[in-house]
């Protein structure tokens, strides 16, 4: 039997971004909520029609207070630029007002894997907001846990797999799986989460929802981009790296203030046995399939791939 859908009012900041579409489709089509989008005041963005729009000072509190005053849930999603400055004002308004649930920005990696966390700057950022939450003991955050988004560092190179040169580096050394999805299944997986039945999303107070597509080595990763794209090893150009050479290269990179390098540090990290990538033993079956029968689609990883190649 499927799960009564849970009706809210669910305030977002960063609706307008990459994964705020398709969550907020995701929210939409299941009919049920009151979805209100928080905006800067000169953002020009456009939503689908029923979704509210608050525009003004995402910092300024009496502006936030107002709105989010009589919300179910705060959905923050800001660029990572503003992790902090974006999530704290909101997160101390949301503890003012009494909203019962915050979902920070915890839509990848598990914040529960100490060595990741511990490792990545980033990782360590969001840990302070989950902190932050529990400090002022009002709200509770909630984590939507897939991994590193497959589609996205695809795209951008981040896996090690140059799709358009067709070049790999494969990190030897980092050869554990790390689970993954896509940035559409997280949106959906969100919409999912916040329309569970109370006592369902309860459960899940300051702690994560594992919702992961997949499992994959790096290497699986590009024999299933192989497989899109209709190739073999012959036709790429392949190299393979001692972990710790390319460790010490990225390093020296964030030492030297080098912009990516704190994200090539948190793709191969996710790879390294041990250190929390993988967390297919904290999936709940029963769990996942709740969300499924509220929107919540299994992907099919060529299929995947094929679409962030397009």
């Amino acid at each position: 039997m499927a799960p009564t859908i849970q009706a809210r009012k669910i305030a977002f900041i960063g609706a307008s971004g990459q994964l705020g579409k398709p969550t907020i489709d995701a929210l939409v089509k299941l009919g049920a909520h009151t979805i209100t989008a928080i905006q800067r005041s000169e953002a020009t963005s456009t939503f689908p029609a029923g979704v509210i729009v608050e525009k003004g000072n995402l910092e300024d509190e009496s502006f936030l207070a107002r709105v989010l005053k009589g919300q179910d849930a705060v959905v923050l999603m800001p660029p990572l630029a503003q992790l902090i400055t974006l999530q704290e004002p909101a997160i101390r308004v949301a503890a003012q007002v009494g909203v019962p649930y915050v979902f920070p920005s915890e839509f990848g990696p598990d914040p529960f894997a100490g060595q990741l966390v511990e490792e990545n700057e980033l990782l360590v950022a969001k840990k302070s907001i989950r902190d932050l939450v529990e400090k002022l003991g009002v709200s509770s955050w909630v984590s939507v846990t897939i991994g590193p988004w497959l589609d996205d560092g695809l795209v951008k190179g981040l896996f090690g797999i140059d799709t358009k040169a067709r070049k790999a580096t494969i990190w030897q050394g980092a050869d554990a799986k790390a689970a993954t999805a896509t940035t559409a299944h997280t949106g959906e997986a969100l919409a999912a989460v916040l329309s569970l039945p109370e006592a369902d999303l309860a459960k899940y107070k300051n702690k994560a929802v594992y919702t992961p597509s997949f499992h994959l080595t790096q290497r699986e990763i590009l024999q299933a981009v192989q497989r899109a794209t209709g190739t073999v090893d012959a036709d790429w150009d392949i190299k393979t790296r001692d972990v710790n050479e390319v460790a010490k290269e990225y390093e020296e990179k964030i030492r030297e203030g080098d912009g990516m390098a704190p994200y090539v540090k948190f793709f191969v990290t996710h790879f390294l046995e041990g250190h929390g990538g993988d967390f297919e033993s904290k999936v709940d079956a029963a769990e996942l399939e709740k969300l499924e029968q509220l929107g919540l689609r299994k992907e099919n990883l060529d299929q995947v791939i094929k679409t962030a190649l397009q």
